[in-house]
């Protein structure tokens, strides 16, 4: 859907600005022409004024025309109104030459042309012209007026092919500049909607509290540490962990301080799980630690040193002081017994309700 925006975009703005540059061009050409004009009543004034005669004025209007070339190829041309040609920058072997009958390729009689538009106030004539140094005639337009006190038609025109040349790569450009533009802005949108989707996702697997996953993630991440399970020699392991007495620590010394627990809680576990570990609050008091492990005793010895680090944190309440114990329980998956990763996670959370039973505060495999 982008890219048929973009292909309708291209070709719609080509079109508009493409049309757009034509006629900016036309009007360029006409106001030259009215130029061209000003300048020929300038050393008409001087002619009325007796500051020059006819024929100098005439002469130093002609010369100053002759040298006003501008763009490529862009020039002016006068005919007198028998059809003589008075100004040719660039086919100077033509001044002089009459082209009362003079027809271009087509067939037209261009000067008959000239003359009409050039009369009825001033208007473009179609018509086909050599370029310069080309014997080749090639189509053109030519914005045409006249000055009736020295009776002269005046005219500058555009090469059609030059024109169109032109204004294709002014639109090529622009073009390029904006989809540039455009892509720019396509490619920061993305990044910046990845940004947030990621940040939602992170959010929705995320706790608010300790930033640990969630038990939602544990249901997501399970199918792909089944599938490594497989490939690997070490062993999925779960261990299940629960504070000790906790609510009693909500109900003594406030929510507040049992969310510090919490916490803390959470800190240790990821200061002593490898990175490929998995950290997850899941649920209340309750934490899940899920990694690869070589053998049971790594696995104790992991359990073992978040627990003691644990118990070894002192709580401030005010002016009181409190220690928290936690039991964790262990179960390492086996895929011949284990169809699901839940049997294990169930197995693990069994484990712990024993070492509950045998007085907290201890690992049970």
């Amino acid at each position: 859907m982008i890219i048929i925006g973009i292909v309708a975009f291209v070709l719609f703005f080509y079109h508009s600005f493409s049309t757009s540059l034509e006629e900016e061009k036309k009007a360029q050409s006409k106001n030259f022409i009215e130029s061209a004009l000003g300048i020929i009543q300038h050393f008409h004034q001087l002619e009325l004024s007796h500051k020059l005669t006819t024929t100098d004025a005439q002469k130093m209007a002609m010369r100053t025309l002759e040298s006003a070339t501008y763009g490529d190829d862009g020039y002016f041309w006068i005919n007198d109104s028998q059809g003589k040609i008075l100004v040719q920058p660039y086919m100077p072997n033509l001044v002089g030459l009459n082209m009362t009958n003079w027809a271009d390729s087509t067939g037209k009689y261009i000067f008959k042309e000239f003359a009409r538009e050039a009369k009825n106030g001033g208007g473009w004539v179609s018509y086909t012209w050599p370029k310069h140094n080309s014997a080749t005639e090639y189509p053109k337009m030519s914005y045409v007026a006249h000055y009736p006190a020295w009776d002269w038609f005046i005219g500058t025109g555009l090469y059609l092919d030059d024109m169109k040349t032109n204004i294709f790569w002014a639109v090529f450009r622009t073009t390029g500049v904006l989809l540039f533009g455009f892509l720019i802005f396509i490619f920061t949108t993305f990044i910046i909607v990845n940004y947030f989707v990621h940040q939602l996702s992170e959010l929705s697997v995320r706790d608010a509290l300790t930033n640990l996953y969630t038990k939602r993630f544990l249901k997501e991440i399970s199918p792909a540490l089944l599938n490594h399970n497989k490939l690997t020699d070490h062993h999925l392991t779960v261990i299940f962990i629960d504070l000790d007495h906790f609510k009693s620590i909500n109900d003594i010394h406030g929510h507040d301080n049992g969310d510090k627990v919490i916490k803390q809680v959470a800190n240790v576990m990821v200061h002593n799980a490898k990175k490929s570990d998995y950290c997850m609050r899941y649920g209340g008091e309750e934490f899940v630690l899920i990694g690869f492990f070589k053998n049971e005793i790594d696995a104790i010895d992991m359990a073992e040193m978040i627990r003691h680090q644990v118990s070894e944190i002192s709580f401030k309440n005010d002016e009181y002081e409190f220690n928290v114990t936690l039991s964790a329980g262990i179960a390492l998956h086996n895929n011949q017994s284990d169809d699901s990763f839940e049997k294990t996670l169930k197995r693990a959370d069994v484990k712990l309700y024993e070492a509950k039973i045998a007085g907290r505060d201890r690992v049970v495999l």
